[in-house]
């Protein structure tokens, strides 16, 4: 496992990297290949690696179930707080309902992962 520094230096990376993907415009990286709703599956693995980053890092120091809940619910508060300020705070993009779900369907996926393999080390 690599050690806490380098997991917290990678969450906040990576928290970092949403907050600045989720606020400029990427209009012209579409590309030429049509896949229906990428930007959907874009969303969904921002959140399923936020929250498994920031539940490693936790886990280096100390993990429990109240630690997952919680980074899962930061993981879905900021997905929807990221929404928010595209419309508040850009002129390119708008929020989109369904790009909050993706966001908190691609967080408790990744939940459940925690969940699973912190229960698979109890056996």
């Amino acid at each position: 496992m690599l050690n806490k520094s380098i997991l917290l230096v990678l969450a906040i990376i990576w928290t970092v990297f949403i907050t600045v993907m989720s606020l400029i415009t990427l209009d012209n990286l579409g590309g030429s290949i049509k896949i229906p709703y990428k930007d959907k599956m874009v969303h969904f693995v921002f959140y399923f690696v936020f929250v498994l980053l920031w539940s490693y890092y936790r886990k280096s120091i100390r993990f429990s179930s109240q630690h997952a809940l919680l980074i899962l619910a930061i993981a879905i508060g900021f997905g929807i707080l990221m929404e928010l300020c595209q419309g508040a705070f850009t002129t390119t993009r708008n929020p989109d309902i369904l790009d909050a779900l993706a966001n908190s369907i691609g967080a408790f996926s990744g939940f459940l992962i925690v969940k699973n393999f912190a229960n698979k080390r109890k056996i």
